[in-house]
Parts: C-alpha cells; sequence; structure tokens
C-alpha cells in the first residue's frame, strides 16, 4: 500500500489542483475524508490502509474552500458554483413539493434575486458536491463555512429518477445519503448559479428527459460526456474518457468484507498495472448515468458482469463518518447509494488512475472586481509547465465573441513545481455593462488553453455611460 501512497502523494503535487477547460474531461475532487477507522469504528492511522483518508484520490480542496462573497451568497472555491447564503429562503419549516421547489427558483429569477436572474434548483452532482465525507454531519460544517439555516434533512435535487417519473432524487445534508421520494414528498430547497471558475468541473448527470421546466434535464448542466464515454483497451480493463480513472472490465461476482476487499484490489496485478484499489465513493458515483435503470451506466458501455440488483451494492473505501462501522457503497441498478455495515459482504470493483500528459497551467484561483473606473483581474496559479504567458479575453455575453485586451502577452513567472499571482487592469469599461473575462495560456510551442469565464457586473455613475 506504501507504493499506493506515494503515487497519490506525487499525482497530488503535480496535477491535482489543475483547472483546464475541456470539453468533456474532468478531474474529480477529493471526498474530504482524512480519517481512517477499523472494524469496530476505531479511528487508526491511516497509513497503508488503503482508506479513503489514507489514499485521498482526487484534486485537494482549496483553502478557503469557502468565500463569502458579503450579498446574501456563498461561492465554493471548489467547484465554482455560487450558492444562496441562506440555504432555507422559503423559510418553511415543513418545505416544498419538488414541483414548489423548481417554481419558487423561478420566482426567484422573475425577482433578480440578489442581483442575479439564473438561479437553478441543484442537480444531484451539484447538490451532493456540498458534503463532507469526513464531518458526521455536514449541515453543521456548512454552517461554519458561511451558510446559514442549513437544515437536518433532505433537500430537493432537479434530478428526476429514472426508473419513476413521479419521482426526484433528494440528498440529506446532515449525512449525505441520497436516494429518490415522490415528487409531492416536503423538501428543502437550496438554489444555485453558475458562478466563477472552480478548481474541478462537475459533470453532467446524464439526464436529458425533461419533466418540468428548470429541471436536470432541461438545463443539462455540467461538463459534457465525451464520446465514446468509455474506451475498452482490449486487456481486462476499460478507462473512462470522461474522469481519466481505469476500471477493470469484468468485475468478479465475489462478495467481500471491505478490508478484504481492500486487500483483493491491493494484490490484484491487470494489464501490467498494480497499482489498483477500492474506489472512493465520488469515483464509483461517477460511472452512474441518471438517465438510465436496471443497469444505471451508459447505454453501450463495454463493461460485463456488473452486479445490478436491487441488493447489489459495490463497496467504497469511504467510512460513513456518523457511523465509524459503516462505509458508503453505490448500488448500479438505479444510482442509488446507501451505507453498508464494514463487515458484510459487498460487491468489489477495482479502479485506477491515469495520469494523461501535464496541464500546462494549473490555476487555483481567477477573480475580476471592480475597483472605481477599472476591473482588476486577478489569478494564481500553482504551477506552470512550458508555459509562454498569457492573454485577457473579454465578451459582453458569456456565449459572445470574446476579444483579447491586454496589448502584450502577460510573461510567464511561475515553473513546473512553483505558481505566481498575476494582476491586468482593464481601464476600459462602461457603466451598466456586464463583462465575462477568460485567461488563455500560451505554451512553448503555441498551444493555446482558454479557462471558463468570470463574470462582472459594473456599477457607477462616473464612467463611460452604456451607449
Amino acid at each position: 500500500m506504501l507504493k499506493k501512497k506515494l503515487f497519490y502523494l506525487i499525482f497530488l503535487l503535480c496535477f491535482s489542483i489543475s483547472y483546464i477547460s475541456g470539453a468533456g474531461t474532468i478531474q474529480l475532487p477529493q471526498t474530504g475524508q482524512t480519517k481512517c477507522y477499523d472494524s469496530s469504528g476505531n479511528q487508526i492511522a491511516c497509513e497503508g490502509t488503503g482508506q479513503d483518508g489514507d489514499i485521498k484520490a482526487g484534486v485537494a480542496w482549496p483553502s478557503p474552500r469557502f468565500i463569502n462573497n458579503g450579498d446574501g451568497t456563498v461561492t465554493d472555491n471548489l467547484t465554482g458554483l455560487m450558492w444562496t447564503k441562506n440555504a432555507n429562503l422559503p423559510n418553511l419549516g415543513l418545505g416544498k413539493t419538488w414541483q414548489q421547489a423548481l417554481d419558487y427558483v423561478a420566482s426567484l429569477n422573475s425577482s433578480n434575486y440578489l442581483g442575479f436572474s439564473d438561479w437553478r434548483l441543484p442537480n444531484i452532482n451539484e447538490l451532493e458536491s456540498l458534503i463532507n465525507a469526513d464531518e458526521p454531519n455536514s449541515a453543521i460544517w456548512l454552517k461554519n463555512q458561511f451558510f446559514m439555516n442549513v437544515q437536518w434533512d433532505r433537500y430537493w435535487t432537479s434530478t428526476t429518477s429514472a426508473d419513476c417519473g413521479s419521482c426526484a432524487w433528494g440528498l440529506g445534508i446532515q449525512d449525505g445519503k441520497m436516494s429518490y421520494f415522490g415528487k409531492d414528498a416536503l423538501f428543502y430547497v437550496w438554489p444555485v448559479r453558475a458562478g466563477q471558475s472552480g478548481i474541478i468541473q462537475l459533470p453532467m448527470t446524464g439526464q436529458t428527459m425533461i419533466y418540468a421546466a428548470g429541471d436536470d434535464g432541461d438545463l443539462e448542466k455540467g461538463v459534457a460526456w465525451p464520446n465514446p464515454r468509455f474506451s475498452d483497451n482490449e486487456n481486462g480493463t476499460v478507462t473512462d474518457n470522461l474522469t481519466g480513472l481505469m476500471w477493470v472490465k469484468s468485475p468478479d461476482s465475489t462478495e467481500r468484507s471491505r478490508s478484504d476487499a481492500i486487500a483483493y484490489c491491493d494484490s490484484l496485478t491487470l494489464a501490467g498495472h498494480t497499482d489498483w484499489r477500492l474506489p472512493n465513493r465520488k469515483e464509483l458515483r461517477s460511472l452512474v448515468d441518471y438517465s438510465k435503470w436496471g443497469t444505471a451506466i451508459i447505454a453501450g458501455h463495454p463493461f460485463t458482469n456488473v452486479q445490478s440488483g436491487s441488493y447489489d451494492y459495490y463497496l467504497s473505501s469511504s467510512t460513513y463518518p456518523d457511523y465509524w462501522c459503516n462505509i458508503w457503497s453505490v448500488n448500479f441498478s438505479i444510482g442509488n447509494e446507501d451505507i453498508w455495515s464494514v463487515g458484510y459482504p459487498g460487491d468489489v470493483w477495482p479502479v485506477r488512475s491515469v495520469i494523461s500528459a501535464p496541464t500546462i497551467v494549473s490555476l487555483t484561483t481567477f477573480k475580476a472586481r471592480q475597483k472605481g473606473k477599472k476591473v482588476i483581474v486577478n489569478w494564481e496559479t500553482a504551477l506552470e509547465i512550458d508555459n509562454e504567458g498569457f492573454n485577457i479575453l473579454r465578451a459582453s455575453s458569456v456565449d459572445g465573441k470574446y476579444v483579447k485586451i491586454n496589448d502584450e502577452m502577460i510573461r510567464a513567472k511561475g515553473n513546473s513545481l512553483n505558481g505566481r499571482e498575476y494582476q491586468f487592469k482593464d481601464n476600459n469599461i462602461k457603466a451598466g455593462k456586464k463583462y465575462y473575462y477568460k485567461i488563455e495560456d500560451i505554451n512553448t510551442h503555441g498551444t493555446i488553453t482558454s479557462h471558463n469565464p468570470v463574470e462582472i457586473q459594473i456599477t457607477g455613475k462616473n464612467l463611460k455611460q452604456k451607449k
């Protein structure tokens, strides 16, 4: 297990905080789990256990994770999503039905709530991103991250269940449990909108069918899946082209306890690889297509022998923090996630990470703010590989034409081990305008990589007036 630990330390150091906009490719974040436990629920040293808290697979969370914007919103620096600071805006003790939740968010947009008209009910991937797998109660943790009125109960997502059109997925913020419920149930509402560039990008859920205006199938938020989603490597392994993870093509049907599952993965040699491991909860969930049921994986996938009965659950390396004798597991009949006794046998699906070519530039922050008669664009890199420099581009709509506004390329100051802070001042702004800024970096071979935009609304009377 030491070889895997060293592998991930190197991986995280060099690549985990990279953010590059690329169609159909994402990096999964860490779950947040840092602690490890024995079969009796006693906390133990993580080194060599193979548990989630030992491996910490995925992109490391930024610090701070959240920023209080001071305007009734909080931005998640990991995902870039902007949430309402008040996690119970309707202020209802019993919550709302699913349709009422969608209607309520639509009313916020009609009233331009907090200056924005693009609020939405989060899909299942967006809402789940708020869960900290290290915390027994994520609701309490979130209250300590600038949020208020976070309820110890379920919240609606905009994602309808594939096998029950009158049901939608709900998530318990306090315990992280997700399941689907009749749409007439009363759950809480937590609006979200696109905010700024995050360190990672969340993928689409797979749902495309529209059940109501403003739902997951209507908006289809997230990174689109590549086509093909999976590549059969013809050696007993399959690579997920969305996440870069490599999976065993045909997981065996032997059920194992978690300790036996970890030992099995650790001893597995397949296709010349010896760094197989038990996946964490986010990695297992990443396989789910929420538009499918029976086997909730995208149609045409190359996997065989996937156990997808109602009681077939694949074990994860992530411990359920509210009761340390349980772990998280995923059922591929409907994509449900549930807790599982650590000693009770379950299905096993080994995974390994595939390191692709190094990213050119790793961004940790990218922001724009108005200061008087100019906009200050700030960004910081964690590392820069073969980077020549940057250009700043601006547009008046998110999908509009982006025009370079710097006269000369902003020369790179970072390297493959260290990043740097950068600043650009846009002095040509007009009152009442909304601007979208992009950064593009140029490597030594002339390859240009564009990063997702940040937006800013210009205010003030002593500026050039909007035409």
